[in-house]
């Protein structure tokens, strides 16, 4: 049984309205400063923090480092809001039958942190009600003064759907397991549509690395991921005792480095600590280079490199996995941007690793093949100051936009925006280039 994200849908989340991003082996969020690119990103830590059954306060206001997601809770409401609202949908081989299985989530920030509404769904594909919804969960109206709220679950019989009361604090997805029953067949396949869809939520690694943090030792049992990256040295040490895995990060960072590496290995302290370190010729002689000596653009590109080839365990694996990254460029040369998103749309084929970023690089946006810009989603603020979120593909005169000139210089020009678009805004732009 396996699950992954294809659609991220924000109808009302900080300052994205109506909007629904399709995610591909490598997709690209881009758009200028403050265009609401950071917020899909956000959206995505959200139903990434509530996957693991915290509560809404633990996961998006808690954490050893302070809220999950920008400005907390409260923040992820559309200003002058009091709730927002998320949904994501999710590809299901159940049974070797490919299922679009769709979550949606309203939360409300005041007067309680609590779920407004949630629904978890597919459509019937079959029988007299073939089209039509089939809710494996689905919320009554919420009491804005209880900490409880009502749900139904399909029980596949006429009638109204039996209901369960559910922690109002909790996502309801997450509480089905201990919540339905498993007694039926119809109670089984909730189970299996929920955990199904918290398996692609969970297959959600946000990657936001601080070399700063990166190049000091630390413990070596400390050696999955975390978000910024600090423990990379650690991780590095685990990926690299799979020889093949070890090769593998070794040819990246070749490909991607102007230093002449010829070795990647780790070093220990005496108290067990491990520190990353690369062989490389300088000077004419090879000398060892630490963590601590590495450029940022070198760390953060081997937390990508490790990001995309940690899948973990064949017990822990989360099929579906997909790695989310800001300004997917940062310390990267443009003359290796051609390489990076191959190696992106590669890792999604080989490892099953998929990727969203946002960018702001002329020559990642260039580095795409014209199969890749379906998921390319172009982020712009309307004349109301929402923001909005267009596919490329959706552009009006997409065709001579692609054809004509290049997506960077496009950028750069800033006509890559579907505002700004119309009949004769590629003439204009080359008339400018030229």
């Amino acid at each position: 049984m396996v699950a992954e994200l294809t659609h991220l849908r924000l109808p009302a989340f900080k300052s994205v309205r109506d909007a629904e991003i399709p995610m591909g082996p490598l997709t690209l969020v881009a758009g200028r400063n403050g265009s609401g690119k950071s917020n899909i990103l956000d959206a995505l830590t959200v139903l990434s923090a509530l996957a693991p059954g915290l509560t809404l306060r633990e996961a998006l206001d808690g954490g050893r480092e302070g809220p999950s997601v920008r400005g907390g809770s409260a923040g992820c409401a559309p200003l002058g809001a009091t709730s927002f609202e998320v949904g994501c949908t999710a590809r299901w081989e159940n049974e070797g039958v490919p299922i679009d299985l769709h979550l949606d989530v309203v939360i409300r920030t005041e007067p309680m942190l609590q779920i407004e509404s949630e629904r978890l769904w597919t459509t019937r594909t079959g029988g007299p009600k073939r089209g039509q919804p089939l809710e494996y969960v689905k919320s009554d109206p919420a009491n804005p003064e209880s900490g409880d709220i009502t749900a139904r679950w399909e029980n596949g019989k006429r009638g109204l759907n039996p209901p369960v009361v559910m922690r109002a604090d909790q996502l309801l997805t997450s509480q089905v397991a201990a919540r339905v029953p498993a007694t039926s067949v119809a109670g089984r396949g909730v189970h299996a549509a929920a955990e199904a869809m918290l398996d692609a939520l969970r297959g959600i690694f946000l990657l936001d690395p601080v070399p700063s943090q990166m190049r000091e030792y630390v413990p070596a049992k400390d050696d999955r991921l975390r978000r910024n990256a600090e423990n990379l040295s650690a991780a590095f040490a685990r990926l690299s005792e799979d020889a093949m895995v070890g090769e593998e990060l070794l040819t990246m960072t070749q490909s991607l480095s102007e230093a002449q590496v010829s070795q990647m290995t780790t070093v220990s302290s005496e108290l067990g600590d491990v520190m990353v370190t690369m062989a490389e010729r300088i000077g004419g002689q090879v000398r060892q280079v630490p963590a601590r000596l590495m450029s940022d653009g070198t760390l953060r590109f081997l937390a990508i490199a490790a990001a995309l080839l940690d899948t973990g365990e064949a017990d822990t694996a989360t099929p579906g996995r997909l790695l989310v990254v800001e300004e997917i460029e940062n310390g990267l040369h443009p003359s290796q941007a051609r390489l990076l998103v191959n190696r992106l749309k590669a890792a999604a084929g080989d490892r099953a690793v998929r990727t969203l970023a946002t960018t702001h690089s002329p020559a990642v946006l260039d580095a795409l093949a014209g199969v890749d810009h379906e998921f390319v989603a172009v982020c712009a603020r309307d004349e109301e100051g929402w923001s909005t979120v267009t596919r490329l593909v959706d552009f009006p005169d997409y065709i001579e936009v692609a054809g004509r000139a290049s997506l960077g210089e496009m950028a750069v020009r800033d006509r890559l925006r579907p505002g700004d678009v119309d009949e004769g805004a590629v003439d204009r732009a080359l008339a400018e280039i030229f």
